[in-house]
């Protein structure tokens, strides 16, 4: 019989914060290649630095969708499944990071390891 994870369980609002503002940084450090400088040409629409750009900035809308939602359950007091649903994406997400030096201290006991991520 194969065990189920354990649900991740409801976070505080100043974990919930640094998470996001965590997430939120290393996504707008990855989409920082795409940045240019005046007088330069913009990237191709079709180049690898362009679908670098466009994937941190859809992580980034993600993060921020799926927090504003945790903290309106979290400020009912009761979240419910979707909450938990929203928390472990987040965390998901976030621990593609688990292993950077500059993860917040009070992040790194949150993040799931490489086994709970998937193949």
């Amino acid at each position: 019989m194969t065990e189920r994870p354990v649900q991740p369980s409801m976070p505080t609002r100043d974990q919930l914060s640094a998470l996001r503002d965590f997430v939120l940084g290393r996504s707008y450090s990855a989409g920082s290649v795409a940045i240019r400088f005046p007088g330069e040409p913009p990237q191709a629409s079709d180049s690898g630095v362009a679908d670098a750009a466009r994937a941190s900035g859809a992580l980034y809308d993600v993060t921020n969708v799926l927090c504003k939602r945790l903290f309106a359950e979290l400020d009912t007091g009761r979240p419910s499944s979707a909450a938990e649903v929203a928390w472990e994406a987040l965390l998901v997400i976030a621990g593609a990071w688990r292993d950077a030096p500059n993860v917040p201290a009070e992040l790194r006991d949150l993040l799931p390891g490489a086994d709970l991520l998937g193949p």
